[in-house]
């Protein structure tokens, strides 16, 4: 046998293998796994941190359904929240991790997985470097720091959402069986957080402009696969409460209230609240990226007006390009988008979704024939930010944490900005352009110090929960011993879902009483009145609470004497 003769052939195969894996993947990997790193560096840091400052009351919510789902309930649990991050969560909890600290790493898992999806993503349009920056600024931004390692979630569904597009456009753009996986990961979006069938815009908007390029068949197996998952889900709210569609109805009707007191905590009728905060939802690394985007447009503007003569010119031949059925869809854009400027929070929501996925699709449309390179990815990033935007901008209960959801699209035209931009204000080394490498170095050093200060900053201005947490611990701890039949008793708390995990067992909830109004939510105003302690009382007698676990200080209830208090926790028994 010829051994000189196989080995140079195994040799070639080698090379052509390692020449393959080098060129195609190896610095892909390099940046991937050197983000995730970092990211998990990060996110360990932040999960153990929470441990440390305890749960907060949804995500016990969370927590108590998987320990349902496990079959290890403890008699309380909320099961009208989204199924699908509590399904994930009860599977380590069947593996033995029966501690809230669960659903901490579940989420900070959830989140590395997102990051992960995210880099993928933005490789489609971008290369190595400007995903790899891309997915850290997803990673660090202030909002996303705080929200990692809740347990809420928010961020399990953007993972999801992330990885649900990312599937879509290589079914569209590669093969079409890549259905099969995104349309199901669309509706773990949807079972992760109600909210997410806004998704269904950007989704159908991105299939309606690549209408010619869709294999209908796969399409149709992806939709059906989708559903086909959500049939056990059905079958356990029927078993649960009747109706299969009863959580999906409390969502509608969340989503849709249009009479919210401007006494709730969380009331906020300003449609700039998040235009209003963005700076601080982004932070000092997307404060740069906003810097650097202005000076480097101002800067090419200037260079255009030096050249007015050629920009001039261009814009009014590619006027003249457009053909009559072009110049009226332009008219047409322009009336509507007017319309949706002029209805923008005077109308609901819906109708201005709607309007801006039409405008959306007018444009595509339009500009199609000017062949402008990934304008479907586009528009398909620009309806994700606007979806969530319209809804939370005109929805009147606010709250920074909605802004996550809109965090990805952001990102994608930070970096979409800055690779424009440093294909045109070039520093060239050689033959090479460093100008988005001098970008990356700055940021990550930015990145690295600010989010190490944000995760400091966390921990001191959540200091009151962690003594809250201790505080509701120890009082739980003092009932068991004070009443051993305490299992048995009505039990009511302020905070019933932490009450309910630390005394294992349904604690069941009281509202705020407020001036004759009622309120689940929280209020402003957390002085009370004496017509207001007689609503406590009422509903406290009415219920047959035999102990009242309350956070509420100044309250004068006339059945109820106070037996012992732990800090802000005043346990109530009924005289």
């Amino acid at each position: 046998m010829n051994f000189e003769k196989l080995g140079g052939n195994i040799t070639n195969k080698n090379n052509y293998f390692m020449d393959f894996i080098g060129k195609k993947r190896f610095i892909s990997c390099i940046f991937l796994i050197l983000l995730v790193i970092i990211v998990s560096i990060i996110t360990y840091n932040r999960v153990l941190l929470q441990i440390d400052l305890g749960p907060i009351s949804d995500s016990v919510d969370y927590f108590t359904n998987a320990l349902v789902f496990a079959g290890q309930g403890i008699g309380y649990s909320d099961l009208i929240r989204p199924p699908f991050f509590s399904f994930i969560t009860s599977i380590f909890v069947r593996m033995g991790y029966v501690s809230i600290n669960t659903i901490f790493a579940v989420d900070g898992g959830l989140f590395i997985f997102g990051v992960i999806g995210m880099f993928m993503l933005l490789k489609i349009r971008f290369n190595d470097l400007e995903s790899f920056l891309g997915g850290l600024l997803y990673a660090t931004f202030p909002i996303i720091l705080v929200v990692l390692g809740l347990g809420f979630s928010d961020l399990g569904s953007v993972s999801f959402t992330i990885w649900s597009f990312y599937f879509m456009i290589l079914a569209i753009k590669n093969d079409s069986r890549w259905f099969y996986i995104a349309f199901p990961f669309a509706m773990l979006t949807f079972l992760t957080r109600y909210n997410n069938i806004l998704l269904i815009f950007p989704i159908f908007l991105y299939i309606l402009m690549n209408k010619d390029r869709i294999n209908i068949k796969n399409l149709c197996i992806g939709i059906g696969a989708s559903f086909l998952m959500i049939i056990p889900l059905l079958l356990f709210y029927y078993e649960k409460f009747g109706n299969i569609i009863y959580p999906f109805l409390n969502f509608g009707s969340t989503s849709t209230m249009v009479s919210v007191s401007a006494e709730n905590a969380s009331y906020d009728s300003n449609i700039f609240f998040f235009l209003q905060n963005f700076t601080g939802l982004v932070g000092p690394s997307g404060i740069t990226v906003l810097f650097i985007l202005l000076s480097g447009a101002l800067l090419i503007l200037i260079i255009k007006i030096i050249q007015k003569n050629k920009f001039k010119n261009n814009l009014v031949e590619r006027f003249n390009s457009l053909n009559r059925k072009n110049k009226i869809e332009l008219i047409f854009l322009i009336i509507l988008l007017t319309i949706f400027l002029e209805s923008f929070s005077k109308t609901f929501y819906m109708f201005s979704e709607l309007l801006f996925f039409v405008l959306a699709y007018l444009f595509y449309d339009l500009t199609k024939n000017l062949n402008i390179k990934n304008m479907d990815i586009h528009l398909l990033f620009l309806l994700w930010f606007l979806v969530f935007f319209i809804f939370h901008s005109i929805f009147v209960i606010k709250d920074y944490r909605y802004f996550v959801l809109m965090v990805p699209p952001v990102v994608y035209f930070m970096i979409l900005g800055l690779s424009e931009i440093s294909n045109r204000l070039k520093f060239m080394i050689k033959d090479y352009n460093i100008t988005f490498p001098l970008i990356t170095i700055l940021l990550t050093m930015i990145i690295l110090l600010s989010s190490a200060s944000e995760l400091s900053l966390i921990m001191e201005s959540n200091n009151d929960d962690k003594v809250a947490n201790h505080d509701m611990e120890l009082a739980s701890q003092w009932l068991v011993n004070y009443d051993l039949e305490y299992k048995n008793k009505n039990i009511y708390s302020d905070l019933w879902p932490n009450f309910s995990w630390y005394l294992k067992t349904n604690v069941k909830p009281v509202p705020v009483f407020k001036d004759n109004q009622v309120y689940y939510g929280g209020v402003k105003d957390k002085n009370f009145t004496q017509m207001d302690s007689k609503a406590y009382n009422k509903y406290l007698e009415a219920n047959n609470a035999e102990y009242y676990l309350s956070v509420r200080k100044g309250l004068n209830l006339t059945s109820y004497k106070p037996i012992k208090e732990f800090g802000f926790i005043i346990i109530y028994k009924k005289i």
